[in-house]
């Protein structure tokens, strides 16, 4: 993952440089092995420094991964908000729903680190992305065409969402496959109401 501010004269670009050398390496044991693979001393042994460097930057080691997720969770988020919207809040919310899979799909070992490791307290990316996926279904909402409260369908977005990304990083499905699209397809039918039109001409 590429980071801003690592280059720089003098002592302060020295600093950024070393940070942002510690956190790739630390981003690469991490996506390769998880948490337990985290060696401060293989770590040191990467990046040329020594422990009181790293502890220096990022208090223990405990701070270190969360920094490492975090900057993991804004690229995630980037992604999953990547291209135009439209104006149909539904077809967001699709939409999103497949980048969802599409980015785990593509960056397994990232999104492992982000969804499949011990539940620790959220880094502020981590609810930054949550707090958008709120925001899109509240649009949904706006729109008159949400059939659940907005705090129900956001954990149940996530949960259909996760559930197919996760059978499709272990090789299950393919991106492509039926099943995917239906999953999809059968939350947004139990979540969001048909569109007005469709509702009155159907009654007819």
């Amino acid at each position: 993952m590429r980071r801003q501010g690592a280059s720089g004269a003098g002592g302060e670009g020295a600093g950024r440089s070393t940070r942002t050398a510690i956190l790739d390496a630390a981003e690469a044991i991490l996506a390769r092995g998880g948490e337990d693979a985290l060696s401060i001393r293989e770590l040191c042994a990467r990046v040329g420094v020594t422990a009181p460097t790293v502890y220096h930057h990022f208090g223990d080691k405990d701070g270190l991964i969360a920094e490492v997720v975090d900057a993991c969770f804004a690229e995630f988020d980037r992604a999953l908000t990547a291209g135009p919207r439209g104006d149909d809040p539904v077809e967001a919310l699709s939409r999103g729903f497949d980048r969802y899979v599409a980015y785990g799909q593509a960056h397994p070992a990232h999104y492992r680190l982000l969804f499949q490791r011990r539940l620790r307290a959220p880094t502020p990316s981590a609810v930054a992305a949550y707090g958008r996926l709120e925001q899109l279904i509240e649009t949904v909402h706006v729109a008159g065409r949400l059939a659940v409260p907005v705090a129900e369908a956001a954990p149940a977005c996530w949960a259909a969402a996760h559930g197919v990304t996760s059978l499709v990083i272990a090789g299950f499905f393919k991106p492509t496959s039926p099943a995917v699209r239906h999953v999809r397809d059968a939350m947004l039918a139990q979540l969001v109401t048909p569109p007005l039109r469709a509702a009155r001409g159907g009654s007819r």
